[in-house]
């Protein structure tokens, strides 16, 4: 009975074997299926943050052209409120030094109380 024993035990073995084989094969399968789902999901996020940096410098530019058109608008105004305020000020000079003067007498009294 003692010959069979042995036999026993390296058939269990061998199968013991097989499955831990078969088991690190699996594991490596699954590894390089993670990997590949890793890399994929890295390409992914590579691409929708190229997107996003075009977009990005694209609403920078666009911006930056509505900055520099408010600015020659404002520009215009300030030059054209600019010559208006000349005109009255030739036309009426009592006026406006009278409206001067009144203002300059309101900003002092608001300074004062402060």
């Amino acid at each position: 009975m003692t010959s069979s024993l042995p036999c026993r035990q390296a058939s269990i073995s061998g199968g013991v074997m097989s499955d831990i084989k078969e088991s690190r094969e699996h594991l490596k399968a699954a590894g390089e299926q993670i990997s590949a789902g890793v890399e994929a999901g890295a390409d992914a996020a590579r691409g929708e943050i190229r997107k996003l940096k075009a977009k990005l410098r694209a609403n920078t530019d666009e911006l930056n052209e509505n900055l520099r058109e408010a600015g020659g608008r404002f520009a215009e105004g300030a030059q054209t409120f600019g010559t208006a305020a000349r005109e009255q000020i030739r036309e009426h000079p009592l006026a406006a030094a009278g409206i001067a003067f009144a203002a300059g007498v309101v900003l002092s009294r608001l300074l004062r109380s402060r």
